[in-house]
């Protein structure tokens, strides 16, 4: 019994950690559960090494055993490539004031490319890239959810819809996020107010990025056409 009780428990903690990584590198929390992580993989290493499975157990162990194995390649890689990222955006960024500002004190000026009388005249290098051109305003769908009720809604739906609300505001770089609690009474708060409005059955919510925001659009669907919404999604 108490194999079984650990076993359950190791299923909820690979779930809530997953969540808890997916919130850091959507930018909701400052660090990485590497405590939890750490303390986790302890755990799965001393549950594997009980004798007494039976093999129902075993198979269910096994089965968790490479869903953590899977979870912990990724976000170690995803913590290589966030870290590889900051150390980049540095450079960048001390290169870009270095082009600004002029050659750092004591460094001497390169003659490998001289610059053109109206390089010169336009205060431009030879090797400085091209000016960017302003992109023109694009309206891109980020994700899409099909609601009846957000209490009657799978879990994993809303947490990955929320998700998606979380990377897109990142992506923007929005200020602090609401709660995952707050997003979800703002969804049953719209989702109420359609339904009672046009009397359907489902109500379509659309996250979208446009002009460097997040928006969120919502309109109601019936029958045939939640079908065809929840299609898509899949």
């Amino acid at each position: 019994m108490a194999l079984d009780e650990d076993l359950e428990s190791l299923n909820v903690r690979i779930r809530q950690l997953r969540a808890q990584f997916d919130l850091f590198f959507a930018g909701a929390i400052p660090k990485p559960p590497l405590e939890a992580r750490d303390l986790l993989d302890k755990d799965v290493k001393r549950i594997g090494t009980a004798r007494e499975m039976k093999l129902a157990q075993r198979f269910l162990y096994n089965t968790l055993l490479n869903r953590w194995n899977v979870f912990a390649e990724l976000w170690n890689k995803k913590l290589q490539e966030k870290e590889e990222g900051a150390r980049t955006s540095v450079v960048a960024r001390r290169r870009a004031t270095e082009r600004k500002d002029g050659p750092a004190a004591g460094a001497e000026p390169s003659s490998d490319s001289p610059e053109s009388p109206s390089q010169a005249r336009n205060g431009r290098s030879a090797d400085a890239p091209p000016a960017p051109m302003l992109a023109a305003s694009e309206k891109k769908l980020v994700a899409r959810a099909a609601i009846r009720d957000v209490v009657d809604a799978s879990g994993e739906d809303m947490k990955t819809f929320y998700r998606s609300f979380l990377e897109a505001r990142q992506e923007t770089g929005s200020g602090r996020a609401p709660s995952y609690e707050k997003f979800c009474q703002e969804i049953q708060r719209q989702a109420r107010t359609i339904r009672e409005k046009t009397d359907c059955e489902t109500v379509d919510f659309r996250l979208y990025l446009e002009d460097n925001r997040v928006s969120l659009k919502a309109k109601p669907i019936k029958g045939k056409q939640t079908r065809e919404v929840e299609e898509e999604r899949t």
